[in-house]
């Protein structure tokens, strides 16, 4: 029969009784066997092979037998084969599919002298016919009393250990091997369930992402509500409140005719409530607009001495009628901001009428500079009732008050540190705070520092203007 080109010639050709109850798997190992340059017999049970194998006239190699068979199986009839003193000596391979190490074992233990576990390639089961066969010939040619001939990956090998022995350490090596697979699959499980893992953590972030980035957009959506509702409001209230202190100025006027002192008075209540909540109005509206970053910055280079000695003329009737104590301490004339002029002066108005307002009758307010290679620092102090500590978190929220009953004073809405915060981001500088309760507080606005070019450009400016 000719080979396949895939096949390779055995090394020991033999005689082979296969045992294996599928027609399927018989003649494929039949074919394999011939092809390789055996000659092959065939037995599709435990029971027929054992009638063959009582015709001590077929000489034969090896058998090659499987071992779940319908009847006896493949240790049973390997048992059976080991007990005929004339074939004891010959060789008996196991086909196993099964995955319990303990049925090696059962192998040996019914006197079979090698195994090959399914699936198997061709090439694999070759060989180990091949060392199954080379070992016997060994043996077969060692002079009697000289050991047990053995073949270790391809070198002929002769060991003097007794059967015991030797048997004991290669039961012992295999219970080791089969201790490390163990090892092995549970280190391998263990990965796979780390893989698992994971992936579910990763999913789980994304997720996360996902539902915050969902959560940001609802929000984002929600403050550009609130702005534009803001906005609308604001604008529509100002038209009805400009009217109402137009007409009652008309009126306070005798324009419409003449009014009685007790009416004047009450106009000016009018009066005074209208500017206050059109005062609030404003800060509604401009709030709004700081929000939505709807705020025209005109930045320039800022002399902050100028800037402070101007703003006391506009808080000076509030010094008087509260009856503090004002000081300022100069700031140095190098000391230049880059933000818009505008703006700085609102917030420091802002912060100099805060500290007004929290401030009793006899305190003192601080206004100062302080500034650094990248930073001018402007500080508002006074000696007021200062802000509780578990409140400076949120004293710069929108809609947030320090507690006015102390002092008497419940005008505003508490925009504006809120304001005068965003604001100082948006000329990319802050707004910070710090104090103590009953002693007072200190607002810091920090703004970046002009640059010497844009200071030699004011100056060049201010010069041309003098001349």
């Amino acid at each position: 029969m000719s080979t396949t080109p895939h096949v390779p010639r055995a090394a020991h050709p033999a005689a082979i009784l296969v045992v294996e109850d599928s027609a399927t798997q018989a003649a494929a190992l039949v074919a394999l066997l011939e092809d390789a340059g055996h000659t092959v017999h065939a037995a599709r049970s435990a029971e027929a092979a054992l009638a063959r194998l009582a015709d001590h006239a077929l000489v034969l190699d090896l058998v090659l037998s499987d071992v779940v068979m319908p009847g006896k199986s493949g240790y049973d009839f390997c048992r059976a084969l080991k007990a005929d003193p004339a074939r004891r000596d010959l060789p008996v391979v196991l086909l196993t599919s099964l995955g319990d190490p303990l049925d090696i074992v059962r192998g040996l233990e019914c006197g079979a002298d090698n195994y090959v576990t399914k699936p198997f390639t061709p090439a694999d089961l070759l060989a180990r016919l091949d060392r199954v066969l080379t070992t016997r010939a060994l043996r077969r040619a060692a002079p009697p009393g000289s050991g047990i001939a053995v073949t270790f990956l391809g070198t002929p090998l002769t060991v003097t250990s007794s059967p015991a022995q030797i048997l004991d350490l290669l039961v012992s090596s295999f219970e080791e091997l089969v201790r490390s697979n163990d090892a092995l699959r549970a280190a391998e499980a263990e990965r796979e369930a780390a893989l698992v893992r994971e992936r579910a953590a990763r999913l789980e972030a994304e997720a996360a992402r996902r539902r915050a980035d969902e959560a940001r957009d609802v929000a984002e959506d929600a403050n550009r509500a609130k702005g534009d509702f803001l906005a609308m409001m604001s604008h529509d209230l100002r038209t009805p409140l400009n009217a109402i202190g137009g007409y009652t100025w008309l009126i306070r006027k005798g324009i419409r005719g003449p009014v009685t002192p007790e009416q004047v008075a009450d106009l000016d209540r009018i009066r005074h409530n209208q500017a206050h909540l059109l005062a609030i109005v404003n800060d509604v509206l401009n709030f709004a607009r700081v929000e939505k970053r709807d705020v025209p910055l005109v930045p320039t280079a800022v002399p902050v001495g100028a800037l402070c000695e101007g703003v006391h003329a506009i808080v000076g009737p509030q010094l008087v009628e509260r009856g503090l104590e004002y000081v300022y301490a100069p700031c140095d004339p190098s000391y230049v901001a880059w933000a818009d002029r505008d703006r700085v002066e609102q917030v420091l108005v802002n912060l100099l009428s805060n500290a007004i307002k929290f401030t009793s009758h006899g305190g003192r307010v601080t206004l100062g500079c302080t500034a650094d290679a990248s930073r001018v620092r402007i500080a508002v102090t006074d000696t007021g009732i200062g802000i509780p500590p578990e409140r400076l978190g949120e004293i710069f929220d929108p809609f947030v008050q320090v507690d006015a009953r102390r002092t008497g004073t419940q005008e505003g809405v508490g925009l504006g540190l809120a304001i005068s915060r965003n604001l100082a981001r948006l000329m990319d500088g802050d707004l910070t705070v710090e104090s103590t309760p009953g002693e007072g507080s200190c607002f810091t606005l920090a703004l970046p520092r002009a640059a010497a070019e844009d200071i030699a450009a004011l100056q060049a400016a201010a010069s041309a203007e003098a001349e």
